[in-house]
């Protein structure tokens, strides 16, 4: 894929795929935004262009705001234990437990 065809992708899926983030794993825009652009990052490492770029970029986004979901609800449990929490924490932690509800009844 040449520089320009990857450019071309890039603006065509970066924003469904922000949206994707936002609305289906519940992430802030900025957040979705870092998710997105860590998914690209490992695009350019070890995407296979002959197989399906896009599908393959869903499915990274999809683990990768996964991960940032666990992460989160695990730093704001952690704090929670300590004694330090903060109103950023206590959202990561609802839109975990609203994702994970909304997983279960996807099945």
């Amino acid at each position: 894929m040449s520089e320009a065809d990857f450019e071309a992708f890039y603006r065509s899926i970066f924003l469904p795929l922000v949206r994707r983030a936002t609305w289906r794993h519940g992430l802030s825009k900025e957040d979705a935004r870092d998710v997105v652009q860590d998914a690209f990052v490992l695009a350019i490492a070890k995407m296979d262009v002959t197989g399906n770029p896009r599908a393959w970029l869903i499915q990274v986004v999809d683990h990768l705001s996964l991960n940032y979901q666990r992460k989160s609800l695990r730093r704001a449990q952690l704090a929670t234990k300590w004694g330090f929490r903060n109103d950023s924490e206590t959202r990561a932690e609802r839109a975990l437990e609203s994702s994970s509800a909304a997983g279960e009844s996807d099945d």
